[in-house]
């Protein structure tokens, strides 16, 4: 047993009887080219696996999943920018000149967009030095040389995407671009694997999934069978905004887009001199809010259920340019506003009293997080004895650990926890389901990847005591770091680990610990210091060991 940062983590694949299961791996599906998808191809091929035997569905043309940003402008009619005349004078008037334009369904088919997160202006809220993979760097430092020359230490969305460009290069001719899924199911389970459960026989897991996809340029549909399938779609394509606010429904009716999610926003110019109002202080909340008040109708407001820490409301201008509230209580349909309680002032202070309405708001954004949605794994994508993987949208079911489904665990589903460096997070997952599948490391027991599900819903899992009140897959502080480093030490017990080839997980070490508790208050100063700074000692932070 192993201590990491003060807590004593249990329950890793090797504490326990292995069950007496084996993987028959032939050939891998992976659902997303993010940088999930990326990092799980990668850890694949360092286990053996050949690039005949992995294929990557990537929807978009291009391999970094949310970071791949599309310009909203850029969306319209390629014929927009022309004036004809009619029809009848195009085609009738001799000598006019006119010429006739291929009709749209001859034209080659652009590849498709898809709307996600990415905004024009965002810089990251994590360091690049806590962001990276292990085996790349944003920029040189000691031995390694990075993938820019220099960059700044939170750096800008087109860095992060130029960085995962040169990640995926190993990987890149796996992926099938503009490819959707449209159905992930699985078949019967093989005789094989009967037998091993029935007489106690060791045996081999052959799960076989069926993987319905379409090429979006082509229209043409494609059918392949696998044997295992990773889900590497993220989290951020179904937002979630609360619907139980009295008189919402109606509001949204009465007065439409007024009311969006951060999902759509893309430049704060498009708010100029309006009225606006933010729901929600996380990560995106307090960026869009910050950009958003320098241009619109001061002050902005932001209503959230929990106080916004001192330092970040004086940066944010608290009482001028930005004013803070409590939770919306009730929709104003004739007075296009909302009704609010007094602001927080600690943690657990969600019952304000009712102290004001706000009326005559031009925007009200909502950035409240996103759903688990899987639209290619319906119910009938598992057999009817398995639970559901999702219900009301906040977490996924029947998984240990976060990520292998207990039932088919050659089916997996990484970086799905939030409040996390989802880089290393990933990397550390691939780590171990490759390891499993590749035979080097045994498969726990399905009574033992219960028992971890239901360490997890307690609250006691590799990650620590989950915060009251916050759902499954949110992580306290500090759980990324525990996570990771637990992870390591599982995916390390692994065969044949000595190995040169074989591809070593992330490990978080004293300086990943340090900037793990610091890049918070670092990324204020970073903002408030014109976005400039390349390394976290320009904005007056070293370690002191």
């Amino acid at each position: 047993m192993s201590t990491i940062g003060g807590n004593k983590l249990s329950g890793t694949a090797t504490d326990s009887p292995p069950s007496s299961s084996a993987f028959d791996i032939d050939r891998i599906c992976i659902i997303g080219a993010g940088p999930s998808g990326l990092t799980s191809a990668k850890h694949l091929q360092a286990e053996g696996f050949s690039p005949s035997q992995i294929d990557i569905y990537e929807q978009q043309d291009d391999v970094g999943g949310v970071w791949n940003y599309h310009n909203p402008s850029e969306d319209k009619d390629e014929y927009a920018d022309y004036v004809f005349d009619s029809d009848e004078e195009a085609s009738t008037a001799p000598g006019s000149g006119a010429c006739s334009l291929p009709s749209l369904s001859q034209k080659p088919r652009k590849p498709p967009t898809f709307s996600n997160p990415m905004y024009d202006g965002l810089y990251t809220n994590i360091p690049h030095t806590l962001m990276r993979y292990s085996d790349l760097a944003f920029a040189p430092g000691g031995k390694e040389k990075g993938t820019h020359e220099a960059c700044e230490i939170f750096p800008r969305r087109q860095v992060v995407q130029e960085y995962l460009l040169q990640y995926a290069r190993e990987v890149r001719s796996l992926v099938r671009f503009s490819t959707q899924v449209e159905h992930v199911s699985l078949q019967t389970p093989s005789a094989d694997a009967s037998k091993g459960a029935s007489t106690g026989e060791a045996s081999l897991i052959r799960d076989r999934w069926t993987v319905h996809s379409k090429n979006l340029l082509t229209n043409a549909p494609h059918t392949e069978v696998y044997s295992a399938v990773v889900v590497a779609t993220g989290h951020y394509s179904t937002p979630y905004i609360p619907s139980a606010v009295p008189e919402m429904s109606g509001f949204a009716a009465a007065h439409p887009g007024v009311i969006s999610h951060a999902k759509t926003y893309d430049t704060a110019s498009a708010f100029a001199n309006k009225r606006v109002v933010v729901v929600g202080s996380g990560p995106s909340g307090i960026d869009i809010a910050s950009q958003i008040s320098n241009v619109c109708e001061s002050p902005l407001v932001i209503s959230a259920r929990s106080p916004i820490p001192g330092d970040m409301a004086a940066y944010l201008g608290a009482g001028d340019k930005v004013r803070m509230v409590g939770t919306i209580t009730r929709f104003l349909i004739d007075e296009r506003g909302i009704e609010v309680r007094s602001a927080p002032t600690d943690l657990n202070d969600t019952t304000g009293e009712i102290t004001e309405r706000i009326i005559n708001i031009d925007a009200i954004i909502f950035c409240t997080g996103y759903l688990y949605t899987f639209p290619f794994m319906t119910p009938s994508s598992l057999p009817s004895s398995t639970p559901n993987l999702t219900t009301d949208g906040r977490r996924v079911h029947g998984l240990a650990r976060h990520f292998i489904h207990i039932c088919h665990p050659t089916l997996v589903f990484p970086a799905l926890p939030i409040k996390i460096i989802p880089f290393p997070l990933a990397e550390a997952q691939a780590a171990v389901f490759s390891r499993l599948w590749a035979n080097r490391l045994p498969l726990p027991s399905h009574e033992e990847m219960r028992d971890w599900e239901r360490e997890d819903e307690e609250g006691k899992g590799l990650e620590g005591q989950r915060v009251p009140g916050k759902s499954f897959h949110t992580f306290p502080k500090g759980g990324d770091a525990r996570y990771i480093n637990a992870l390591y030490e599982w995916s390390m017990r692994a065969r044949d680990e000595c190995v040169k080839a074989r591809k070593e997980p992330p490990q978080w070490g004293e300086d990943q610990l340090w900037q793990r508790t610091i890049y918070a208050e670092a990324k204020i100063q970073f903002e408030k210091t014109g976005r400039k700074a390349t390394t976290l000692r320009e904005l007056g932070y070293r370690q002191h060991i």
